[in-house]
C-alpha cells in the first residue's frame, strides 16, 4: 500500500528543508513526499532540486490566505499517488514511526476512514489529540486518511487560519466517517511566538 505525505508551504524554506523534509525522509516505511507551494515560488523550486520530493504549486498565490494551505493541500491531493494520505505542516516534524503507526492502525481497523495520533507542542509544553476528535485537539499533521472513501471532499480554501484542520475533520465526522485514535505522541509541533 502506497503512502503519500502532503506538505503545503509558503516562504518557510529553511524550516521546510531543515525540519519537515528530513523528518519525512526518516520514516520507518517508504513514503512519497508531495511538497506544494501556495503560489509560484521559483526559489523554492530551485532549492528542492535534487531532493527526493514531488514538487507542485498553486498557480496563483492568494495573498489573504498565507499559510492556510487549503489550495495547496487540494493540489497535493491531485498529485499524490498514495492509497493513504498523511499531512505535515512545513514547520513541524514527524517522529520516525509516525507514518507506520497510523498505517498499521488503519490496517488493523478496516472500518476506519481516518486515523490520528497525538502531538507535542513545543513552546507551550503540552500535548493535543484525544478521542473523540474535537476542536482544538486536531491538527492536520496528526491525520492520515484513506484515499478511497467517502472523505474525498477537499480542504476549504477559506481564511479561517488554524480552524481549517477542524473544519475538515468535523465535516468528515458529520458525513459518518469512522476513525481510530492512537494515544501516542508521533508528531512534534513548533509554535511560533505569536501563538503563545
Amino acid at each position: 500500500m502506497k503512502i503519500s505525505v502532503i506538505t503545503s508551504t509558503w516562504q518557510r524554506h529553511v524550516l521546510l528543508r531543515e525540519r519537515c523534509i528530513p523528518s519525512v525522509a526518516a520514516q520507518t516505511v517508504p513514503v512519497e513526499h508531495v511538497v506544494v507551494s501556495d503560489g509560484p515560488d521559483p526559489e523554492l523550486r530551485d532549492l528542492l532540486a535534487g531532493v527526493d520530493v514531488v514538487y507542485a504549486e498553486v498557480d496563483i498565490h492568494h495573498e489573504d490566505e498565507v499559510n492556510v494551505g487549503g489550495w495547496a493541500r487540494n493540489r497535493g491531493l491531485e498529485v499524490a499517488d498514495g492509497d493513504l494520505i498523511a499531512y505535515l505542516d512545513d514547520d513541524n516534524a514527524f517522529r520516525p514511526h509516525h507514518v507506520e503507526t497510523l498505517a498499521k492502525a488503519l490496517e488493523a481497523t478496516p472500518w476506519a476512514d481516518f486515523a490520528y495520533s497525538k502531538m507535542f507542542r513545543h513552546g507551550i509544553g503540552d500535548e493535543i489529540g484525544g478521542d473523540p476528535p474535537q476542536h482544538g485537539r486536531v491538527d492536520s499533521s496528526i491525520l492520515m486518511q484513506r484515499r478511497d472513501t467517502h472523505l474525498n471532499f477537499g480542504w476549504w480554501p477559506a481564511p479561517s487560519q488554524y480552524h481549517i484542520d477542524w473544519q475538515l475533520v468535523h465535516a468528515w465526522v458529520l458525513a459518518g466517517a469512522q476513525w481510530v485514535f492512537v494515544p501516542e505522541v508521533t508528531v512534534d509541533y513548533y509554535c511560533r511566538p505569536e501563538q503563545h
